[in-house]
């Protein structure tokens, strides 16, 4: 009996162990983008738009949403951008088809003029 529950636990410990690492995990990529001086609200706003309509149908982008900053009044809140781009790729290499794609390379030509500086963050998840 005892070899039984033994062979249980270590099949489940081993089926358990597979799936969960069988596939890679996903990639959040952050973008924060502090926008020139001079840019307006409805520059701002084509931004939002064809940002998230153009990032959207790059191969491996699982997730698009780009908006105007929502706090700033506590201290702990980075305060140094206005927009903020959020994309959710299926995986790391998603991310190296995502930055050379004609999409974004689009996006970067339209807009890129209007940013006095960008941070990006990326970081494994679910």
């Amino acid at each position: 009996m005892k070899k039984i529950v033994m062979a249980m636990v270590l099949v489940t410990t081993f089926l358990f162990s597979a799936s969960a690492f069988a596939g890679e995990a996903c990639v959040h990529h952050v973008v924060l983008f502090d926008l020139k001086d001079d840019v307006t609200p409805e520059q701002i706003e084509e931004f939002i738009i064809v940002g998230e309509a153009l990032l959207s149908k790059i191969p491996g982008v699982q997730e698009v949403s780009i908006n105007k900053k929502a706090r700033e009044d506590r201290g702990i809140h980075i305060k140094d951008y206005d927009v903020a781009l959020y994309v959710r790729w299926e995986n790391n290499e998603a991310g190296n088809v995502y930055g050379p794609h004609t999409l974004h390379q689009t996006l970067l030509k339209l807009y890129k003029q209007q940013w006095a500086g960008v941070k990006i963050i990326d970081f494994y998840g679910n």
